[in-house]
């Protein structure tokens, strides 16, 4: 199998068409980008006709195979798409994408797509089976530090000239909201064709559409990013994210540390924390180093204030919850090393400074 990063994808399509096209990423954009451009290429190639399936309650995987040997009455070359969501077709699933694999008409191209695929996913039966014709397309969202270029990128495309200031704050509009980053370039091509763009063109189009999740804040503190998480906290807050959410992964985060020290400390073996918790092999050396560095007087300090925080969600006690929320997070960040000997503040005032 020939695996292609997104970023090879066009110049890949100029040269040959794959029968089988696996395309997997966290950024359901730039997945459904990359899933366009195949689509494009093989029409142009006489692939017209197309049928496309989502796997969801009422789907059968009867479909996959009656499209597959359905003939049509005014072509030979169709495009199969089936989305895959959670990148679990199950039992029948798998036997079924086995015997496509197998058996696969003349004409006839799949494009398989669907949410980040784990590397345990990898290694089903049904992805070795599609891997043999395929090309997988592993789809990454950009993070902060290569987000610029990503920008430079797009914006050339569009043979637009972006000054450094005007990439900058792009990013920080739009980081986590590739789809209104694109629409935000196409909008600044409107209205300034053949100029260079500088701060005020981008400030005079455009507002601060940054889109986080809740995930993208636990992010933001493994990667020890403190400007980054202050925003994305605040973004969140200010887009109606409920701040239960908030409470919820800044927990889990801090117990995730909690176990990993004492793995760490016991020599234990960390495959069952990386699988409990999701954590991507990508993430785990962040991970590793956050939890070296953290402190028993970090620890207790974040439980006191989760406790706090869960009080003032749900009795009101009278604290901000976006104080709190802020003073656990800066708590998670080794390099502000005031904190270190805080263990036993009883206000977040005295965290301040």
């Amino acid at each position: 199998m020939v695996q292609l990063y997104a970023d090879r994808l066009v110049s890949h399509l100029k040269q040959t068409l794959a029968p089988i096209y696996l395309v997997f990423g966290d950024e359901p954009y730039l997945v459904s980008e990359c899933c366009d451009l195949i689509r494009k290429a093989a029409r142009k190639q006489g692939f017209d006709e197309r049928q496309r399936f989502t796997q969801d309650k009422e789907f059968s995987w009867d479909s996959l195979f009656n499209a597959s040997h359905t003939l049509s009455l005014f072509t030979s070359k169709q495009i199969i798409e089936l989305e895959l969501p959670e990148a679990k077709p199950g039992r029948d699933g798998s036997a079924a994408l086995a015997d496509y694999a197998n058996a696969q008409m003349p004409d006839q191209i799949l494009i398989l797509f669907g949410a980040h695929l784990r590397k345990d996913q990898q290694k089903s039966k049904w992805f070795q089976a599609l891997q043999k014709n395929g090309v997988f397309i592993p789809v990454y969202s950009p993070d902060r530090n290569k987000l610029p270029a990503f920008v430079q990128q797009r914006a050339e495309r569009l043979g637009l000239t972006l000054e450094p200031e005007a990439t900058q704050q792009l990013c920080n509009w739009y980081e986590g909201n590739l789809l209104a980053l694109s629409q935000a370039l196409e909008k600044l091509k409107l209205l300034y064709p053949e100029q260079r763009i500088n701060l005020a063109a981008v400030e005079g189009a455009n507002e601060d559409s940054s889109r986080f999740d809740v995930f993208s804040l636990r992010d933001t503190l493994v990667q020890q990013k403190p400007k980054a998480f202050l925003h994305c906290l605040q973004r969140l807050l200010e887009t109606g994210t409920e701040p239960v959410l908030i409470h919820w992964v800044l927990q889990r985060l801090h117990f995730t540390l909690v176990n990993l020290r004492q793995a760490l400390r016991q020599k234990q073996n960390l495959q069952a924390i990386w699988a409990a918790e999701n954590i991507w092999a990508a993430q785990q050396d962040h991970y590793l180093q956050l939890a070296r560095k953290d402190t028993p007087y970090r620890s207790q300090a974040r439980i006191h204030l989760l406790e706090r925080l869960e009080y003032a969600l749900k009795r009101d006690s009278g604290e901000s919850p976006q104080i709190l929320a802020t003073h656990i997070g800066l708590l998670f960040m080794p390099q502000l090393s005031k904190l270190d000997s805080l263990a036993d503040f009883t206000h977040p005032a005295d965290i301040e400074g």
